[in-house]
């Protein structure tokens, strides 16, 4: 046997297994790192789903609405459930622009329909400091920014005019 021949050989296969092994260890941080990201959204899915469960219990039960905060100044309960509501939709699209499965103009275009409304527009204009202030405390970029966005869609909806009247949003059923 050629020793020398097949120590080449051998020290040429050793070169190639170098970049596969880099590869192979690259591969799996990104795995690793697509997991943890995979993990952390669906914790955050899971504890929306418990918050939206309570909420929904408590929608309906004047009793169990007092146990969430306090209304801001004085309000009907029909007032407090629609604001509560309002909530979980404006939740929603935080988190799904947040999470990157809404884009910043599809934002724009679903905030502009929103705040047509009488109620969204009443919500926004009774709970924006509150959520300023939670944008500014969270510390993320993406949820200020969308407050941001909220801000000037609803300060051009107020420019706008009017909005669409409660009242107005259904006709009268048919006798």
């Amino acid at each position: 046997m050629n020793w020398q021949k097949l120590s080449n050989i051998s020290q040429t296969y050793g070169g190639l297994a170098v970049p596969f092994s880099a590869a192979a260890l690259l591969g799996a941080v990104v795995s690793i790192a697509h997991q943890a990201k995979q993990t952390r959204i669906m914790h955050e899915e899971a504890m929306r789903s418990a918050h939206r469960e309570l909420i929904l219990r408590a929608i309906d039960d004047q009793a169990l609405m007092q146990c969430w905060d306090p209304p801001n100044g004085t309000a009907t309960f029909e007032d407090t459930r629609q604001a509560v509501f309002c909530n979980l939709i404006f939740t929603k699209w935080l988190t799904d622009f947040r999470l990157g499965r809404m884009t910043y103009e599809a934002s724009r275009v679903t905030l502009e329909v929103h705040f047509r409304g009488e109620v969204a527009r009443r919500h926004w204009r009774e709970n924006r400091e509150h959520w300023r202030r939670f944008a500014v405390a969270d510390g993320d970029r993406r949820v200020v920014r969308f407050m941001s966005l909220t801000d000037e869609v609803y300060e051009e909806a107020l420019e706008s005019g009017p909005p669409v009247a409660a009242s107005a949003y259904f006709s009268p059923p048919k006798p």
